[in-house]
C-alpha cells in the first residue's frame, strides 16, 4: 500500500459533500475570529473608555485564551449525547450575546464575562472543526472544505485588524462588537437553514482522550503541532513592533503590510487544500522547511526591506497551511476519534500561542529582531523533526499485518 493511501480518511462518508453547510461555517469562522481579534486594533479607545489602562484592556485578549483552552478540553466528554448542530448553533448564539454584553459593558468586569462566553465558543468550536466537517464532506472534498472553512481566519484577520480600527475611528469602538454581532446573527441564520444533522461521535469520554496521549505518534504529533503554531506565532505576534521600530516604516506602509499579510494568508489557506488533498506528507515537511528557511534569511538580510517585505507576506501565505494541514492530520488519521483530538489540538495551539507571545517578548526586548528569527527557526526545526518521528511511527504502525 502506498505511503500516501495509509493517510487516507478512515470515516464512513457522507454520499455528497453539503458545500453550503460549509460555507455556513466559513461565515461562522469569520465571526467568531474577527469578534475574537477586534481588541487588538481598539485597546486604546476601550482603556480610555472604561478608565483602564491599555494592558487591563489587552487582558479580554488572554481571557479569550484561558476559557478557550478549558472548553477544548471539556466539550466533547461532557456533551458526548448532544447533536453537533445544536451545540453550532448555540455558540452562534452565544458570539451574539458576547459581542453586545462587551458593546453596552459600563465596566471591565462586564467587559471580561462578554470575552468569557467568546472563549467558550472559541474552543468549543475549533475542537469540533474536524469531527464536523468529516460528517459534511466526502473524502475526496476534506481538504478542500477544510480550506474554506479555514479561510474564515483570514478574513477575519482583515476584518479585525485594519478595517475594525478604521471603523472603530469613525463610529466609536461599541459599534464595531454590534456589527460583529450582526455577522454572529447572519451566521446563525445560515446555519440554521444548511446545517443537517450532526450525530456526536461515539467513545468520547475524559479516558479515551488520555488514552490518546499515550500513543507515541500522538504525543510526538502534538508536540510538532506546538512548534508548529509556535514557530510562526514568535515573529507574527511582534510583527507591527518589528515593521514600525525595525524597518522604520512609514504608518501607511505599516497598514498596506499587514493588509497584504492578510490577503497572503487567505490566498494560502485557499491553495493549502489542493496540495494537501494530493500530496500532503511532502506538503507538511515542505511548509516547515520553507518557514525555517525563510527565518534565517530574515536573521541576516537586515537592512534590505523589500526583501524583508516580500518575505514576511510569503511567511503569512505559508501559514495558510498550517491550520489546513494539522486538521487534515486529525481527520485523515484519526476520524473515528476526531473530537477528542481536535479538543487536546485547541488546547496545544493555545499553549503554543500564549508560550510563543512570553518567548517572543522577552527575546525581541533583549535582542530586537535577531531574537525573534533565530528562535523562530529553531523552533519550526524542531517541528520538523517531530513531523518525521510521529509519520514515521504512524506508517510503520499501518503497514503492519493485523
Amino acid at each position: 500500500m502506498r505511503e500516501q493511501e495509509l493517510f487516507e480518511n478512515r470515516f464512513v462518508s457522507p454520499k455528497h459533500t453539503y458545500w453550503l453547510a460549509i460555507l455556513s461555517l466559513f461565515m461562522g469562522v469569520s465571526s467568531l475570529i474577527t469578534s475574537e481579534f477586534i481588541p487588538i486594533s481598539l485597546l486604546t479607545p476601550i482603556a480610555h473608555d472604561l478608565s483602564i489602562s491599555e494592558g487591563l484592556a489587552g487582558q479580554s485578549i488572554t481571557m479569550v485564551g484561558i476559557f478557550a483552552v478549558i472548553a477544548s478540553l471539556l466539550l466533547s466528554p461532557v456533551a458526548k449525547h448532544i447533536n453537533r448542530k445544536i451545540i453550532l448553533l448555540g455558540f452562534s448564539v452565544i458570539v451574539i450575546v458576547s459581542n453586545l454584553i462587551v458593546a453596552f459593558s459600563l465596566n471591565y468586569t462586564i467587559l471580561l464575562i462578554g470575552r468569557g462566553l467568546l472563549g467558550i465558543c472559541v474552543g468549543g468550536f475549533w475542537s469540533m472543526t474536524s469531527a464536523v466537517t468529516l460528517q459534511l464532506a466526502t473524502s475526496k472534498d476534506i481538504s478542500r472544505a477544510l480550506s474554506i472553512i479555514y479561510a474564515g481566519v483570514s478574513v477575519a484577520t482583515i476584518i479585525a485588524l485594519p478595517l475594525s480600527s478604521y471603523i472603530g475611528n469613525i463610529m466609536g469602538w461599541r459599534n464595531v462588537f454590534i456589527i460583529a454581532a450582526l455577522m454572529g446573527l447572519v451566521s446563525l441564520i445560515w446555519q440554521l437553514l444548511t446545517l443537517p444533522s450532526l450525530p456526536a461521535q461515539k467513545g468520547n469520554s475524559f479516558s479515551s482522550m488520555f488514552n490518546l496521549l499515550k500513543q507515541q505518534w500522538i504525543s510526538i504529533g502534538i508536540l510538532a503541532i506546538i512548534s508548529s503554531y509556535g514557530g510562526y506565532h514568535i515573529v507574527f505576534s511582534y510583527l507591527r513592533p518589528w515593521l514600525q521600530n525595525d524597518l522604520q516604516l512609514a504608518s501607511n506602509i505599516v497598514t498596506l503590510t499587514l493588509l497584504l499579510f492578510g490577503i497572503a494568508n487567505c490566498a494560502g489557506t485557499v491553495i493549502a487544500g489542493y496540495f494537501l488533498g494530493q500530496f500532503f506528507k511532502i506538503t507538511m515537511f515542505v511548509v516547515h522547511l520553507l518557514f525555517f528557511v525563510i527565518a534565517i534569511t530574515l536573521f541576516f538580510s537586515k537592512d534590505l526591506i523589500s526583501e524583508n517585505l516580500i518575505m514576511i507576506i510569503v511567511w503569512g501565505l505559508l501559514f495558510g497551511f498550517i491550520p489546513v494541514g494539522w486538521t487534515t492530520w486529525i481527520t485523515r488519521t484519526l476520524s473515528n476519534k476526531a473530537e477528542l483530538m481536535g479538543g487536546l489540538s485547541v488546547a496545544a495551539i493555545q499553549l503554543s500561542i500564549g508560550m510563543a507571545t512570553a518567548i517572543g517578548g522577552n527575546l525581541y526586548d533583549y535582542f530586537g529582531r535577531s531574537g525573534l528569527f533565530i528562535a523562530s527557526a529553531g523552533v519550526m526545526l524542531l517541528a520538523i523533526l517531530f513531523i518525521h518521528y510521529s509519520f514515521s511511527i504512524y506508517l510503520k504502525m499501518m503497514k503492519k499485518p493485523v
